[in-house]
């Protein structure tokens, strides 16, 4: 869901205007879409609740490929937001409700490695099918899963948590609050970075459609392992060492961004921004299992709406800087990122 728009354009004014204009179709609606997910468990299994879900977003998917108006595709977007936000909600809740904490670490590296390489293969698909095909095969598999879990027998998923959801009531307790202030502020930078990518890599090294696939699965690749070396050191160093391993890296990385590099080195950089990212983003993911059940549904909801809307806002602001300088723009935001590290022991306790 947040993926990069490889904007091939000559013009940076342009190309932030096309990208500000279609981001927000599924940022937003995947914001606000993922605050649906909580409340429904006091009623609804997570079997019922996933299956219904994924139905509709078979249906909006396909929907979205097969129209021919750009005012029906992006309500087709919209639809498509809304839907696919359940599954980081519910999945952290699964985890943090049926696994033992030694573990939940590597189970949330799986779990989010997933979706690394579905990019990666949405990619490989973009390369060598029609564009509408992007569309049809996950309207196909999201089908097939939605079946799959009417079938398979696991009690987990029979499971009603059967508890009242109040987001506002939540934001006072402070060890919640504190720990979506650092959300919002590591999202807020990191998208204003990661959002560029594609525009970045036309405008400074004026690479084309198939150059910049290739980064784009350089950072998937990177993503993946990040989130599988994330889960190790989450459960075997703990949480907020590997957020911090994750931050320290992650700025570090992103800061190199200011120099011209010959390209087998800028993919190495790009393959650290991502796998450092992903390393720090299990570090927090796992910290979100680890809350109490009462608090884990508005926790795992508010957290994909905290990071979206935060993300949204990190690269619209970030628009104003970029048309002067990427480099130092992204220099900048690097510095920013690192000073995060000294909230890490005040804000994740």
């Amino acid at each position: 869901m947040a993926a990069v728009i490889p904007t091939i354009s000559l013009d940076l004014k342009l190309a932030n205007l096309v990208v500000a204009k279609i981001i927000p179709y599924y940022l937003i609606p995947y914001g606000i879409g993922a605050l649906i997910y909580a409340p429904l468990t006091k009623h609804f299994s997570y079997r019922r609740i996933l299956g219904f879900a994924l139905i509709l977003y078979s249906f909006f998917t396909f929907y979205c490929g097969s129209v021919h108006s750009l005012r029906y595709f992006l309500f087709g977007r919209i639809g498509m937001g809304i839907t696919a936000a359940c599954a980081i909600p519910l999945g952290l809740m699964i985890i943090g409700e049926f696994f033992e904490k030694k573990v939940r670490g590597r189970l949330v590296g799986l779990f989010f490695s997933c979706s690394f390489f579905a990019s990666l293969a949405g990619i490989v698909l973009g390369g060598v099918t029609h564009w509408r095909w992007l569309f049809f095969v996950p309207a196909f598999l999201g089908l097939i899963t939605a079946l799959c879990l009417w079938r398979v027998k696991l009690d987990l998923l029979k499971n009603v948590h059967g508890v009242s959801i109040n987001y506002l009531k939540a934001f006072k307790d402070k060890d919640i609050l504190n720990i979506f202030v650092f959300i919002f502020l590591i999202s807020f930078l990191y998208h204003g970075v990661h959002k560029w990518f594609g525009i970045y890599l036309s405008q400074i090294y004026a690479l084309d459609k198939l150059w910049i696939s290739f980064f784009f699965v350089v950072v998937a690749l990177g993503g993946a392992l990040g989130q599988i070396v994330g889960g190790h050191l989450s459960d075997k160093r703990g949480r907020l060492i590997t957020c911090r391993i994750g931050v320290i890296g992650l700025a570090l990385s992103v800061m190199l961004l200011i120099g011209n590099y010959p390209l087998f080195i800028l993919g190495i950089i790009f393959c650290f921004i991502s796998v450092f990212w992903t390393i720090g983003h299990n570090g927090l993911s796992t910290l979100l299992t680890d809350f109490p059940d009462k608090d884990r549904p508005v926790i795992a909801s508010l957290n994909s709406s905290v990071r979206f809307i935060s993300g949204g806002l990190g690269f619209f602001i970030s628009r104003i800087f970029v048309e002067q300088n990427f480099g130092l723009t992204f220099f900048v935001i690097g510095i920013l990122i690192i000073l995060l590290n000294y909230l890490i022991n005040r804000l994740l306790r």
